[in-house]
């Protein structure tokens, strides 16, 4: 029963670090929302090239990321009030910030589609590039929204749909290299993002693996009553049992294992069948 109890209790120390972990790279998400901010206030004042459509979007688009500043700093508030009590409603908050922030992105991308200068088919102005260039940092902040492969692709697919269907409307004697090109470039999302989760969950496993057979070890030689070391090429000790920390610390005084050695006197091999690998020494008092 109390092996049971354990379990769970470690279950939880787990859960509640993870929550605590996403929270952290969640307060990230508040200060890039701030700066667009910051950039948005001043792009509505100080852009020669807005039209009144494009000021408009980002003014309405301002809210947003307004709202996912307070939605983050209310589910941190609530953590610490709460605290794992909130991890079952994360998954729900997760979701609300993954809409609050595809809108955000339409709305920003929109804004750009419509910095355009009079001609036909219509050009784009200048800072009007900085609206494509965003899909680079929104793509990587999404990694900090949602842990799903299958939640993150959802704002690039749809920000890749409306330009696909800006392009269509202004050159649909074109339709078929866009569809392809639309085609190839959703593709590309699904599976970058696909590899990407699979890759970072075989690593994490790697890991863990490699972790709890490092446990299994250290208790099997801490069982032993042995004066049992690890040493690397340099001579520092990457492993050493209780048993051998015990009888360094009788004899030396300190865990240095370099120190330790240099007091040990008339180093010999045991003379008796059973085990011809023993050997004997004098180990000179700290």
């Amino acid at each position: 029963m109390n092996t049971f109890l354990s379990c769970d209790k470690r279950t939880q120390e787990l859960n509640l670090k993870q929550f605590e972990i996403r929270k952290t790279a969640k307060l990230c998400i508040c200060f890039v929302c701030f700066l667009q901010i910051l950039y948005r206030t001043a792009a509505i004042i100080l852009d020669p090239s807005s039209t009144p459509k494009s000021s408009l979007l980002v003014e309405i688009s301002l809210p947003l990321c307004a709202l996912m500043i307070v939605t983050i700093s209310l589910e941190y508030f609530l953590f610490k009030r709460k605290g794992l009590e909130m991890a079952k409603y994360s998954n729900i908050v997760d979701i609300i910030l993954l809409l609050i922030f595809t809108g955000d992105w339409i709305l920003f991308l929109l804004s750009s589609l419509y910095k355009v200068e009079q001609t036909n088919p219509p050009s784009f102005k200048v800072s009007a590039l900085y609206g494509f260039t965003s899909f680079s940092w929104r793509t990587l902040m999404i990694t900090l929204l949602v842990q799903k492969w299958q939640l993150k692709i959802v704002s690039p697919i749809v920000a890749t749909f409306v330009v696909t269907g800006y392009a269509i409307y202004y050159y649909q004697h074109n339709l078929v290299f866009l569809l392809l090109r639309a085609t190839l470039q959703l593709v590309s999302i699904i599976l970058i993002v696909y590899c990407e989760d699979k890759v970072k969950w075989k690593l994490m496993q790697t890991n863990l693996e490699q972790e709890k057979w490092m446990q299994v070890n250290s208790f099997i030689l801490d069982s032993i009553p042995e004066n049992i070391m690890i040493l690397d090429l340099q001579g520092e000790a990457n492993f050493m049992t209780k048993y051998c920390q015990a009888f360094l610390d009788q004899y030396n005084g300190s865990s240095d294992v370099k120190e330790f050695f240099k007091r040990v006197l008339d180093l010999q091999q045991l003379q008796y069948e059973p085990d011809p690998l023993r050997v004997s020494a004098t180990v000179k008092r700290f």
